[in-house]
């Protein structure tokens, strides 16, 4: 079944090509979980369409996309542009070749506590029981995936893209997605990654309870703690491995 995308015509940033913005904005789409592996992507020609550009640009961009493999493209009846069913050790590989300072580290979480904290706020205020639904059972998915880092991060990612969309704030939704790309460099390049279940980085049944009972305030609080958590956990990982 071909995946519908959540993606509109853009304009590259300075200095950055076509192709490259195009690889940015479908890597951001595996990233927040909007792709996931073995999705199909639309046809070219409706691709192209709907990113704005010409079907030679985005050709390109899909050559790159091969070329780093996160994406496969089949011949025949049944072919097209696949997600690589393997995307997330892709992701790990890319990340443990990056890495990211003390302050950088500080700097991310600040971030994050501002977006995703007002995010998760709206959401509770804008929700609707269906957005509420697709939370819940991104929460169950990421509780599914927790021995496996790389799937783990993605059904990560896709939760909380989940509730930056539930905010109705495109601008907050764009930031969010943004985030978890940066998570990618920050949780998949740690050397010792197993969290205990209770972990509160691993747990978020507080955070979508607040949610779902429509309780902005405690949905922005239990934000608030869930990523300082996640700094805590990093930067104490990366201490060790320094060590």
């Amino acid at each position: 079944m071909t995946k519908k995308l959540s993606i509109s015509s853009f304009t590259p940033v300075s200095g950055q090509s076509a192709p490259d913005a195009i690889v940015r904005r479908l890597t951001d789409a595996i990233t927040s979980g909007d792709l996931r592996p073995g999705d199909k992507l639309p046809r070219e020609d409706e691709l192209a369409k709907s990113l704005g550009v010409a079907p030679m640009t985005l050709r390109n961009a899909l050559a790159s996309l091969r070329e780093f493999g996160l994406v496969v493209t089949t011949r025949g009846r049944f072919g097209g542009s696949f997600v690589a069913s393997d995307v997330s050790e892709r992701l790990m590989e890319a990340a443990r070749t990056s890495s990211m300072t003390a302050q950088e580290l500080r700097d991310l979480t600040d971030w994050r506590r501002a977006i995703s904290g007002e995010a998760c706020y709206l959401a509770a205020e804008r929700g609707t029981p269906c957005d509420f639904e697709l939370i819940q059972r991104a929460a169950v998915e990421f509780l599914r995936c927790a021995a496996d880092l790389g799937q783990r991060r993605m059904a990560d990612a896709s939760l909380h893209t989940l509730i930056a969309e539930a905010s109705r704030s495109a601008d907050l939704l764009r930031e969010e997605i943004q985030i978890q790309e940066k998570l990618n460099i920050l949780i998949l390049s740690q050397p010792t990654p197993s969290l205990a279940k209770d972990t509160p980085s691993m747990r978020h049944d507080t955070l979508i309870s607040a949610i779902i009972s429509r309780n902005p305030e405690g949905a922005r609080k239990e934000m608030l703690a869930h990523v300082e958590s996640t700094y805590n956990w990093t930067s104490s990982m990366s201490k060790a491995y320094r060590k």
